[in-house]
């Protein structure tokens, strides 16, 4: 199924909008979960709060990060294998 710039745009502002304001976005070492409904496996590498608004408008079809994303200090270390937000 391929999408219009219009479609993934909408998709991707609706993703965003989904998720709201200020979300935390979890680093976790080991095998990513079978779906979104699953437990996190592995252990947290590092926790980072997102700014309030932290995407860009799509625009092309893409989305921008917006703000900065850091983590002052790692949760743990480890090699990163899946994340959520």
């Amino acid at each position: 199924m391929q999408y219009s710039v219009a479609v993934r745009n909408a998709k991707n502002d609706a993703i965003e909008a989904t998720i709201g304001a200020s979300p935390i976005l979890k680093i976790y070492s080991g095998t990513k979960p079978t779906n979104c409904a699953a437990s996190p496996t592995g252990t947290v590498l590092a926790t980072i709060n997102l700014p309030s608004d932290w995407l860009g408008a799509s625009a092309s079809g893409v989305k921008s990060m917006l703000g900065t994303w850091s983590d002052a200090s790692a949760d743990a270390t480890g090699v990163a294998g899946h994340y959520r937000i």
